[in-house]
C-alpha cells in the first residue's frame, strides 16, 4: 500500500515562494544596482560637465553685471536734472 501525500505544488507555485523567500536578498540589490547605474553615475557626470561650464557661466554673470551696474548708473544720472542740463548745453 503507498501512502498518499500532499501532492507537490506545480512548478510555477515553486518558483514564486523561491523568488519570495529569497526577496530579502536580491530587493537590496536590484535598489543599490538602480541607485549606481540610474542615479549615481549620471549625477557625477552631470556635475562634471556643469564643473567645466562654470568658468565661461562666472564670465557672462561678470559681463551681465558690469553692463548692468553702468545702465543703472546711467538710468540714475538722466533722473538728475542737472545732468539733463549739462548734456544739453553740450549739445548731445
Amino acid at each position: 500500500m503507498s501512502a498518499v501525500g500532499p501532492e507537490s505544488p506545480t512548478l510555477p507555485l515553486r518558483a514564486l515562494v523561491l523568488v519570495l523567500r529569497w526577496s530579502p536578498v536580491w530587493v537590496p540589490l536590484l535598489l543599490i544596482w538602480q541607485i549606481t547605474l540610474g542615479g549615481l553615475r549620471p549625477a557625477l557626470s552631470e556635475q562634471q560637465r556643469l564643473r567645466e561650464e562654470r568658468p565661461a557661466v562666472e564670465e557672462r554673470h561678470a559681463a551681465s553685471e558690469a553692463s548692468f551696474l553702468r545702465m543703472a548708473a546711467e538710468r540714475r544720472a538722466w533722473e538728475d536734472p542737472a545732468y539733463r542740463e549739462r548734456l544739453r548745453r553740450l549739445g548731445r
